[in-house]
């Protein structure tokens, strides 16, 4: 089950409406059954009430019928509908319905009071039989009275009526379950929006989320902004002091290297050597630190054409007097998520390369999708051996020492490209040289 506020709210209002329309459906379907039962039983104490007016004691003690019930029911064999009076056990009539059956009932111990009895019919059909014993002035012996209807008239009107009600509550509580459903949709709708802010935050399309959010959201947004006001901040002041700090250590190494001109040949070029070497370290280290702490920092986003269109320029004039050819596949609307200083140095550092070991051509490719963004750096020079590839990636290896450079490069490119987690891969290129793929995050 997925763990999702929606369906959570749903599922249980779902519950709670089924629950309650069933509850609200027994409750209307046991009430309608006690009407209908109530007005049964009206209707064979009016077929009572008729039957005893019908009938009469004479001056001599007998009894008589001046005139039949008029229900037409009374009349069809076995219908249902039944009347017998007795006297002294003994049928004095019954209704042509009756046949020549007599109504299984039990005479009642006291008079006056009608007794309302379940039995059998002819037919093996379940009455419902009202039964009340008269005591007739001119007659010592007294009449019993009997009135009875099926039970399945009963049963009928409450499965009709039980049958509406199912419907109509089930179109009922399919409406309630819509209305809730948008009702849900509606009321978490502030989430959905923090969540596409947030998400706009991380892109780099906003800084802070927006202050336009219910009472109950707005806490949260409030301390959100003023987590991202925080990491702002932080983030500021560690690249204020990796600043600093670079600043302080190049300008003693800058003194050192000036102060060695002075000395001899061999010591001269062994502390240029080891200063460079400090440096480059130094570079490396500080930037690692630096993109330690802003990789995947919300809202770092820049625009990889824009880049590539610079760096280009650059290199262009870096390496006018060779009159490289530069050729540029780049899609509109690319963005890479990180900082545009960490995307100048990775790309600077394969382009640059790429220019060295050239003979006339380097082709830059970006491919873009909403995950990734990889770039494709080509050069048509004499390459590297499959065998070299994973070596020359490793912090300070060159394969020619002619080349100017610290063998830093691939290696820098690399380890930024990881913080990012992202990848760099040398292949064989189509057109001759080193076709460098760099994985990153597309914004």
């Amino acid at each position: 089950m997925r763990n999702s506020l929606t369906l959570r709210l749903i599922a249980t209002s779902f519950v709670w409406v089924a629950s309650a329309l069933a509850v609200a459906a027994l409750l209307l379907v046991l009430l309608f059954r006690g009407y209908i039962e109530k007005r049964f039983e009206d209707s064979l104490q009016g077929h009572m009430e008729e039957l005893v007016a019908a009938s009469s004691i004479t001056a001599e003690g007998v009894f008589q019928m001046n005139w039949r019930p008029t229900d037409p029911r009374f009349n069809r064999p076995h219908s249902g509908w039944y009347w017998e009076v007795r006297q002294s056990d003994v049928t004095a009539t019954r209704s042509d319905s009756l046949w020549r059956d007599n109504l299984p009932v039990t005479e009642p111990a006291e008079v006056v009071i009608p007794d309302l009895q379940q039995l059998t019919g002819p037919a093996d059909e379940p009455l419902m039989a009202l039964v009340q014993k008269i005591t007739y002035p001119q007659s010592k012996r007294p009449l019993l009275f009997m009135v009875a209807g099926p039970v399945s008239d009963i049963e009928q009107d409450v499965r009709a009526f039980s049958i509406q009600v199912a419907i109509t509550l089930f179109v009922l509580g399919l409406g309630l379950w819509l209305a809730v459903w948008f009702q849900v949709r509606f009321g978490l709708r502030p989430l959905q929006t923090l969540k596409q802010s947030l998400a706009d935050i991380r892109q780099g399309k906003a800084e802070r989320l927006p202050q336009s959010f219910p009472e109950e959201v707005q806490p949260v947004v409030s301390e959100l902004n003023a987590m991202l006001d925080h990491n702002a901040s932080l983030l500021h002041r560690a690249r204020t002091h990796a600043a600093n700090l670079a600043h302080a250590l190049k300008n003693p190494l800058t003194v050192i290297r000036n102060e060695s001109r002075d000395m001899e040949v061999q010591k001269n070029r062994i502390i240029r050597q080891q200063t460079d070497t400090m440096a480059a370290s130094m570079d490396r280290y500080l930037s690692q630190a630096r993109i330690a702490a802003t990789a995947g920092v919300l809202g770092a986003r820049a625009d990889v054409g824009i880049i590539i269109k610079d760096l280009v320029f650059s290199m262009k004039q870096l390496y006018r007097e060779r009159s490289i050819e530069f050729s540029c596949a780049i899609p509109d609307d690319c963005w890479f998520r990180g900082e545009a200083e960490d995307l100048e140095e990775m790309l600077g550092n394969l382009i640059d390369n790429a220019c060295k070991w050239a003979c006339s051509k380097v082709d830059i490719t970006a491919l873009y999708t909403s995950e990734h963004l990889t770039f494709i750096v080509e050069d048509d020079g004499n390459g590297v051996p499959e065998t070299l590839r994973d070596e020359v990636i490793q912090r300070g290896r060159r394969l020619d020492e002619s080349v100017p450079g610290s063998g830093l490069g691939l290696d820098i490119v690399r380890d930024i490209a990881e913080l990012y987690r992202g990848s760099l891969e040398l292949e064989q290129s189509s057109v001759g040289g080193v076709r460098a793929s760099l994985v990153l995050p597309s914004a």
